[in-house]
């Protein structure tokens, strides 16, 4: 089976040096040997080609998905045909406001302020039935750094998680899939963002920063519904 990840930015130098690209990090959490990664570097306005994966990961972003960039104009129009091509769509923070803005839904500066370290994860009773949240308590920590949010989701979706500060996952015909939170970041990657943001100015509610084990289950959880819907179809 093939995956492609979407990259839609070059992360922040600071983290890269020691730890590397997040489109390095997923293909080290899923543990399913029988698959095989792309990535594509959209920022970058490296091509993608519909059928060159069976489903995809689109990463976080420094951007904004209302920005006015030329690279996230062409990357939405690309998403809204994977949508319609009916493809199986993992979007992580920015990837996950991006497939809402494609829906319908709306996407804006949270006005709640940053989620910024480890937060606790709440399970709607979607959430608590979705395989893409298999393993993972009704109420968990995962790590976040991020200002936007979805403030409206889109018709038909389902919400499947939220903090007090907004949504966290929702799913679209079991198809399409978004999380805000980072279930590829880990513990070292998390505290040093946090370091880097906290310095430049951002305001958080607080800066302890917990133990997240769930989280990176998301994605081995994803890749077993692409197996699954591939297979039956």
């Amino acid at each position: 089976m093939k995956i492609g990840i979407i990259s839609c930015g070059p992360g922040l130098k600071e983290v890269v040096k020691d730890y590397g690209h997040s489109s390095e990090w997923i293909p080290a959490i899923i543990s399913h040997k029988d698959v095989e990664f792309s990535v594509v570097k959209v920022y970058n306005y490296e091509e993608v080609d519909f059928e060159s994966a069976d489903a995809w990961i689109i990463t976080g972003s420094k951007y904004s998905v209302y920005e006015d960039i030329a690279w996230i104009h062409c990357l939405e129009k690309f998403v809204k045909e994977l949508i319609s091509r009916k493809k199986y769509i993992l979007g992580i923070c920015f990837g996950h406001q991006l497939l809402a803005k494609c829906l319908g839904g709306v996407v804006k500066k949270n006005p709640k302020g940053w989620e910024l370290g480890s937060y606790n994860i709440s399970l709607t009773n979607n959430g608590v039935k979705s395989k893409l949240f298999y393993d993972f308590l009704d109420s968990d920590i995962a790590y976040e750094s991020h200002q936007d949010v979805v403030l409206k989701l889109p018709n038909d979706s389902l919400e499947l998680a939220y903090t007090d500060k907004g949504n966290q996952s929702f799913s679209y015909l079991e198809r399409i899939y978004g999380v805000q939170f980072h279930p590829e970041f880990s513990y070292d990657v998390t505290r040093r963002l946090m370091d880097i943001r906290l310095k430049n100015g951002v305001k958080i509610d607080n800066n302890e920063l917990l133990q997240a084990d769930n989280a990176c289950n998301i994605l081995n959880n994803f890749i077993d519904i692409v197996k699954e819907g591939v297979l039956n179809e």
